[in-house]
């Protein structure tokens, strides 16, 4: 009996110790060692005692990397927009597809050495600057205005100071915030160059007027003037005949006396 179940355990370790492993360039099949496919071909028939591994290559849409005794190619991988993901480089035969985060995005979940999942950068807030721009594999980082600064949209990578209203006939019309800009009043200034402009205009109209008047009342003064400044001349009705004869005799004979004026 111990001699039998001797024999029993010695066949199997023979069995293995005659069974030598595969070679790197190698897979097995049942008890033999066949050739691998290369890169971008895959097994149709395995290897026999008088052939070698039958390989054809990869379809469509499928690829391998290595050397290998796949009976299938590995499937191309397929770069999800809704993951925030785009197509950096293009599947082949030998090569799988390489997917990147989108622009304005970052990595959440790597697979491998690729990104399997993007998020959108964080959007900084009116009032708040960038401090750290966003990249591939980081998110933004945002950080509030300092005092009397602003900043309009979250974009901009330093606030900008506030206005100072100290310039000529400016007031101050609304105080700054951390999203918008202090407002300035320049009302007075365009109310001093339009009454300027007033005066400087009545300045120049009357003197020319209050000159054509004086003009106007020189000229109706003058004996050559127009007709309106003469005296109209109205005239007379002829004189009585016997009362000038008369007046003639009594010039002549101052002592005498004038006859009664006696008419027929």
């Amino acid at each position: 009996m111990s001699l039998t179940l001797y024999l029993l355990l010695l066949g199997p370790l023979r069995c293995s110790l005659a069974a030598a492993p595969c070679k790197e360039e190698e897979y097995p099949v049942g008890a033999e060692c066949c050739p691998k496919c290369g890169p971008g071909y895959r097994v149709q028939e395995a290897c026999g005692e008088l052939t070698g591994t039958l390989c054809v290559p990869c379809d469509p849409g499928t690829y391998t990397a290595h050397l290998n005794g796949l009976s299938e190619c590995l499937q191309c991988r397929v770069c999800d927009p809704a993951m925030g993901l785009v197509t950096r480089r293009q599947c082949s035969r030998t090569e799988n597809t390489v997917c990147v985060c989108d622009q304005g995005h970052f990595c959440v979940s790597e697979s491998g050495d690729d990104c399997a999942e993007c998020r959108p950068h964080t959007a900084c807030r009116p009032g708040q600057r960038v401090q750290q721009r966003g990249t591939e594999w980081q998110d933004r980082v945002c950080e509030d205005c300092p005092p009397e600064t602003f900043s309009p949209s979250g974009t901009l990578e330093e606030c900008q100071p506030w206005t100072r209203c100290n310039g000529p006939f400016q007031s101050l019309l609304n105080a700054g915030t951390s999203s918008s800009d202090v407002k300035c009043s320049s009302w007075s200034l365009s109310l001093f160059v339009g009454l300027t402009f007033s005066v400087l205009l009545l300045g120049g109209i009357i003197p020319i007027v209050v000159w054509l008047l004086r003009k106007r009342m020189k000229t109706r003064r003058s004996p050559g003037g127009p007709a309106k400044g003469r005296l109209l001349q109205v005239p007379q009705a002829p004189p009585d005949v016997t009362t000038v004869a008369l007046e003639e005799t009594a010039s002549v004979f101052p002592g005498r006396d004038q006859p009664t004026d006696r008419r027929l």
